[in-house]
């Protein structure tokens, strides 16, 4: 049987709990078993490696003759409530939360908010789902979850390499986990293994000449780890002591960094000369697709809930928001090339924006006018057109979402891997297992009540307000009155603020401007007019 692998996308929490409802039905179809590459991109790599933990205590605990069905579909499910429960505490919030790790940021080079982030993922994340205790390390610490310590020996496999153990097996592969960053230093593809870690060339002969042909950029070549379970091939490039324990939260928080938020994640003592600079790895390649290229996978199932390019009608002609807009389009513009380029028989993209129908706009001057009307009904697979719509918005964060917004997201990726995905005949749901198997009803026939909270879960910040427009409007005139005040004391003749010493006026201008914002906010979808001035 041909080479099976899935792919996680970028796209922050929207898109892990998306992979936990494609992950479901991929354990109803039996398909689990079968996938021997997993690759994920940032808010795919937070739930592709619980999942991975998982699943390394479940192969290593069972053997190929004891595992069954009922064991991924037991699986899944706790992946889902361990990462329901994990985002519930608010990842985004905590970054600044601990004094003594905001001093550290300050004053070391070495540790930044993409470190800090690292620490909360093992902590909330990976910490319990390791199943086994935990090395010490000073002040009785624990150590992080090492990337080598991944690497899985199925029980009654003792001695074998994964691809022997896969050959030898029918079904129950020992998949590799292959997580995705992007490398500042060439621009290449990053790739973090339990195996080994760098900048990966194709496996395939003849793709690897052909990249050596035309990327002449430099590469950092992939160094092998040693572990109790593997040597590094003869003669291969091996990881120095200095990186040897190289924590699988950080190789996640390196794989989520997204850049002009989180500092890049730094590598020292690896490469002669060459600190290694790391940012999300959706830059290079969002949806993980290259990565099971690479290692000949020739069916791919890929889970897509990246953030895409929204229509604008009238784009800003400033400097700031053009250079953001032509980067989402070169963004866009890689997604599209390769989805098209992997659109066979053998290839199931699932993605947040399956079943809308773009808009097609006529010249004016033409008998066919232009529809502004947003489509009514239900897309192929049962959801509405617009509950589809807002999810596909929902925003690309880590902070807290709610059950509602959780157990949407799952039930959408569910239902569209449902319609995608093809598994063997005969293979049908596991009724009554999923606990976001009730949000069907409000994916099919949505309330007002669903319908708000999904279009406040695109707001990054005062969600509560747009579920309450009276509060909403309230706080913009609170808002907006300070700041009025302000504008005052700055700009009257003899103005207090022109006094000041140069601390207190910028403390002055940083409160002005967080309420400028905060107001600002609440105006865009009240007052479009008076936001766009």
């Amino acid at each position: 049987m041909s080479k099976l692998g899935l792919a996680l996308s970028g796209g922050g929490f929207r898109a892990a709990f998306f992979h936990v409802g494609v992950l479901a039905r991929l354990a109803e179809l039996d398909l689990l078993r079968e996938v021997e590459v997993i690759s994920t991109v940032s808010g795919g790599s937070i739930a592709g490696a619980l999942y991975y933990l998982r699943l390394r205590q479940l192969l290593e605990d069972k053997s190929a003759a004891e595992l069954t069905q009922e064991d991924y579909l037991a699986l899944v499910h706790d992946v889902e409530e361990r990462l329901r429960r994990g985002v519930q505490k608010n990842i985004r919030a905590r970054v600044f939360a601990n004094l003594p790790k905001n001093a550290q940021m300050l004053v070391s080079r070495r540790y930044s908010r993409t470190d800090r982030v690292g620490d909360l993922y093992d902590r909330h994340f990976y910490k319990k789902a390791w199943g086994e205790k935990r090395e010490k390390r000073f002040l009785r610490w624990e150590k992080q979850i090492e990337l080598r310590n991944l690497l899985i020996e199925p029980k009654g496999s003792a001695g074998l390499e994964r691809d022997q153990v896969n050959s030898d097996r029918s079904k129950d592969k020992v998949p590799a986990l292959v997580i995705n960053a992007t490398s500042l230093n060439s621009g290449h593809n990053w790739r973090f293994e339990a195996v080994r870690m760098g900048e990966a060339l194709p496996e395939d002969d003849r793709e690897r000449d052909l990249v050596r042909e035309i990327d002449k950029n430099m590469r950092l070549e992939q160094g092998y780890f040693k572990s109790k379970y593997f040597g590094p091939p003869e003669g291969a490039p091996v990881i120095p002591d200095a990186q040897a324990d190289f924590p699988l939260a950080l190789a996640v928080a390196a794989s989520a960094a997204v850049p002009g938020i989180f500092h890049p994640l730094t590598i020292g003592d690896l490469y002669e000369d060459i600190r290694v600079q790391l940012v999300d790895g959706g830059v290079q390649d969002n949806q993980g697709i290259q990565a099971l290229e690479d290692q000949g996978c020739e069916r791919m199932v890929i889970s897509d809930a990246s953030g895409q390019m929204a229509d604008l009608e009238r784009p800003l002609a400033i400097a700031p928001t053009t250079l953001i807009r032509t980067e989402s389009v070169a963004e866009d513009r890689i997604r599209d090339e390769q989805l098209v380029h992997w659109g066979d028989e053998e290839f199931a993209p699932v993605h947040l924006r399956m079943g809308l129908e773009p808009e097609c706009i006529p010249p004016l001057g033409n008998a066919k006018k232009r529809d502004k009307q947003r489509p009514a009904g239900k897309t192929a697979f049962g959801v509405a057109y617009e509950v589809q719509d807002l999810l596909s918005r929902i925003r690309t964060d880590l902070d807290y979402f709610s059950d509602t917004e959780a157990y949407a997201l799952e039930m959408n990726g569910y239902m569209l891997a449902t319609r995608k995905v093809e598994g063997e005949p005969g293979k049908g749901q596991a009724d009554g297992r999923w606990p976001f198997l009730p949000m069907r009803r409000k994916l099919e026939e949505p309330d007002d009540v669903f319908l708000a909270e999904l279009r406040a879960g695109q707001k990054k910040f005062l969600r509560a307000f747009e579920l309450q427009p009276a509060r909403a409007t309230a706080a913009t005139i609170v808002l907006l009155g300070p700041l009025l005040l302000l504008a005052l004391l700055a700009f009257r003749p003899g103005g207090w603020l022109r006094h000041r010493s140069l601390p207190e006026k910028a403390g002055v201008l940083a409160l002005a401007g967080f309420l400028l914002l905060s107001a600002w906010s609440n105006l865009k979808p009240r007052m479009p007019w008076l936001y766009r001035r």
